[in-house]
């Protein structure tokens, strides 16, 4: 169509440019006739050739020129509503109305087959090849899917699947989505989710399963070396405590709540706290093994000063009337702890007797 249109555009352009070189010619003989002395004559067979007979099937414009088949054609083919031959007595605006109408057919747009097809024309054959199979059975999903409203995963979602949950597929292809039905609705899930052996997703479920019971059995062996570890350390901690409190009391010499006299081995007898004090030096086995029977486990061990002590406490006799086993008493050592008692009990209730390696 673009060659017929330049073509017919060369024609006229030459057909416009030969008429006016012949005005051209046509002028200047009259001006040689009129200024001229001398003008060279012209055989009159020249100016005026007899007529020659119009072959009704040859093309010419209203001047009597031959326009060539071609041309012609090239203006049919344009199709400008030019009919009448007569019309093409002005070269110059016939080549501009096709001119014009070569404008306006190239700018129309092409058709499906050109190469700027309409987008909406490519969308719609693209889609029209997304084809499916159809199919009528109850599959089900490994995981977790969601259903989109098109087979796209921009699409927007309309449902969800449950892991290992059944839907029913009725369109299967080799692309990645498929086509299901969930409530009554049409959707499509990701192909690469679905099983269709529901003895595969029964050997699914027991592998997670196993696979809970491991992960439980290792959280709960995670959790037994924790206390067990919290426990080491704590005893750890115990442990140092005492320590660093048994190396505090182990220097110890009075009661730092007494700022009177203190027993000692010179001094056999004072007055404290709660009242008189003396020291024995016996074997305190027996009196431990009656304060563990008693429910009181401590360790005995000595004083740098010589005091025998059952855990934090120096060990004492007192009335036990007034003092019960394992009460705590302070005396000018430190805090006792009544592991015993003895015949002074009965003539001074308030007596403390002191267990020391004197």
């Amino acid at each position: 169509m673009r060659k017929q249109i330049l073509s017919v555009c060369l024609s006229l352009t030459l057909l416009a440019a030969s008429g006016s070189v012949y005005g051209m010619q046509a002028r200047a003989s009259e001006t040689a006739a009129e200024g001229a002395s001398v003008i060279e004559a012209v055989p009159a067979e020249t100016e005026f050739a007899a007529p020659q007979e119009v072959d009704d099937s040859v093309a010419s414009d209203a001047a009597g020129n031959v326009i060539a088949p071609e041309v012609a054609q090239a203006i049919d083919s344009a199709d400008m509503g030019v009919t009448d031959m007569e019309k093409l007595a002005d070269p110059e605006q016939a080549a501009s109305d096709i001119a014009d109408g070569a404008e306006e057919t190239l700018q129309a747009p092409e058709d499906a087959n050109g190469a700027d097809m309409d987008k909406s024309v490519i969308n719609a054959a693209f889609d029209s090849t997304y084809e499916f199979t159809k199919e009528d059975a109850v599959v089900y999903v490994a995981q977790a899917a969601s259903v989109k409203a098109e087979p796209s995963d921009d699409a927007e979602e309309i449902a969800s699947i449950e892991k290992y949950a059944s839907v029913h597929l009725t369109g299967s292809n080799g692309l990645k989505y498929w086509e299901v039905t969930v409530g009554g609705e049409i959707g499509y899930i990701d192909s690469a989710l679905i099983v269709r052996d529901s003895a595969e997703i029964e050997a699914l479920k027991e592998d997670d399963i196993r696979k809970e019971e491991t992960e439980a059995q290792s959280r709960q062996e995670q959790e037994e070396t924790i206390v067990e570890k919290t426990a080491e350390a704590s005893e750890e901690w115990a442990q140092a405590l005492k320590d660093s409190r048994r190396a505090e009391l182990a220097k110890q010499t009075r009661s730092l709540n007494w700022n009177g006299p203190v027993l000692s081995r010179s001094k056999g007898s004072v007055y404290g706290p709660s009242g008189k004090e003396t020291y024995y030096n016996l074997n305190m086995s027996g009196c431990v093994r009656n304060m563990n029977r008693r429910g009181y486990y401590y360790d005995v061990w000595v004083r740098d000063d010589g005091v025998k002590m059952f855990g934090d406490y120096i060990m004492c006799a007192a009335n036990l009337g007034v003092h019960p086993f394992g009460s705590l008493v302070e005396c000018s050592l430190g805090t006792c702890i009544v592991v015993d008692t003895g015949g002074f009990a009965a003539g001074n209730p308030n007596q403390l007797d002191i267990a020391v390696t004197w």
